[in-house]
């Protein structure tokens, strides 16, 4: 009986210690594909947000000094090795995007004052890429939208209720970027500023932000319509956006760059971070 007992013990042991290795193998940071999130602002001042950064205070990125900044920006970026570049371009763009590249490579396309260009395919190109990837993407608007409607047309029973809640989460938004100036400031180097973006206490201080009054917002106790809201559109958005960079992810060894807003890193890089398959590494030991 002991005998028997032993040579069970012998074999469970065994099992349980291939089991933990193939665990231990599997978890290994090291056969996990690398990420690098780049935070940026849009370098052709789109304005579109709730927060507008007037002319005056504009950077200038295709000025001689700026040029100089991004040519260093590039080079730090380079370190990393990357396979692939993600930019925040929706995928079905990507024939288009392909086509831009193609014509900048061979010499037929003078880039703009956009982020995606100046650095995205500058770096492209000097890593012999042959394409960028789309991975941009919207959050779950059904809820809130017209079933059928070709452009964002909220829907008839939540007009009233919805436009309280965007008067106030955007005087809050704005009360917010007063506050927190240097959040959101082009002064400095272009340099200088993208080092700002993506510096840990500043995205940290991003992420904050959403999760304050506008979060908060009720017309009356739990209803939750600042958090379905948000839940809906940001939080939504960049666990899509993550989606994304998983299915460009064909291989433990990419290490893949991703170009984006600086305000979705902070989730993008929590995503990252709780991912089996997919490591982080921070770009701002290589910006300093």
């Amino acid at each position: 009986m002991k005998k028997l007992l032993l040579a069970v013990a012998l074999v469970t042991g065994s099992f349980f210690s291939n089991a933990q290795a193939q665990i231990n193998k599997t978890d290994s940071k090291e056969d996990r594909a690398k990420v690098m999130f780049l935070g940026t602002f849009h370098f052709s001042y789109r304005n579109k947000d709730i927060i507008v950064t007037e002319k005056k205070d504009q950077l200038d990125v295709m000025s001689p000094e700026a040029q100089k900044d991004l040519e260093k920006v590039n080079r730090q970026l380079a370190k990393f090795k990357p396979t692939k570049i993600a930019v925040e371009v929706m995928p079905e763009k990507q024939a288009e995007l392909d086509s831009l590249y193609q014509a900048y490579l061979e010499g037929r396309y003078t880039l703009t004052a956009d982020e995606v260009y100046q650095i995205g395919f500058k770096l492209a190109k000097e890593l012999g890429h042959q394409r960028l990837y789309c991975i941009n993407t919207m959050g779950d608007l059904d809820t809130y939208q017209t079933p059928g409607a070709t452009k964002f047309e909220l829907r008839e029973d939540k007009k009233e209720r919805m436009e309280k809640f965007w008067t106030y989460m955007r005087a809050k938004t704005l009360e917010r970027a007063e506050i927190d100036k240097e959040l959101f400031s082009h002064e400095g180097s272009l340099y200088k500023v993208i080092q700002r973006h993506n510096h840990p206490e500043t995205i940290r201080r991003k992420h904050e932000n959403y999760f304050r009054e506008a979060f908060q917002y009720e017309e009356k106790p739990y209803d939750y319509t600042g958090v379905d809201w948000y839940s809906a559109t940001w939080f939504n958005r960049n666990l899509r956006i993550f989606r994304n960079i998983q299915r460009i992810t064909e291989s433990p060894d990419d290490r893949i760059l991703v170009i984006y807003g600086a305000a979705h890193v902070a989730l993008l890089q929590e995503a990252v971070e709780s991912s089996p398959t997919h490591q982080l590494v921070p770009v701002h030991k290589l910006l300093r």
